[in-house]
């Protein structure tokens, strides 16, 4: 059986896209990443999500991170419900002192339920939205 290389050395490390979803009890994020594609270092993802003041609320680090799809789920402290959040994503690869920041993605977000399973659309970003 052959194997599928996920590495694309002639593309940029970046992300593709990023959707979320407010679970319905407002205190979880269902997180869902997707790199374009994966360098001979694997990357870096640090997934931070900040209150609408600034203030850090929690966030998320993969270290060396091996595949191009990331899954998982955030947990809010003190959700406000309909409040906006801000979504920051870091892609970088090496270890301090010597880190290369390769994406950095920010948006907002309302904290509202989405139903992921009725098809609804989700918060998030989208490199080529045409294609979505």
């Amino acid at each position: 059986m052959s194997t599928i290389n996920l590495v694309q050395s002639d593309q940029p490390l970046r992300v593709q896209k990023i959707v979320l979803y407010p679970y319905p009890d407002l205190t979880r994020l269902w997180f869902r990443l997707q790199l374009v594609a994966l360098q001979e270092e694997p990357p870096n993802i640090e997934v931070s999500i900040r209150n609408a003041d600034g203030s850090r609320n929690n966030s998320l680090s993969f270290v060396a991170y091996d595949d191009v799809f990331v899954d998982a789920t955030i947990h809010l402290k003190e959700p406000q419900a309909g409040d906006l959040y801000v979504c920051t994503t870091e892609i970088t690869t090496g270890m301090p002192p010597d880190i290369e920041v390769h994406d950095t993605i920010h948006f907002e977000f309302p904290l509202v339920f989405r139903d992921a399973e009725a098809g609804e659309v989700g918060f998030g970003y989208d490199i080529d939205p045409l294609s979505a």
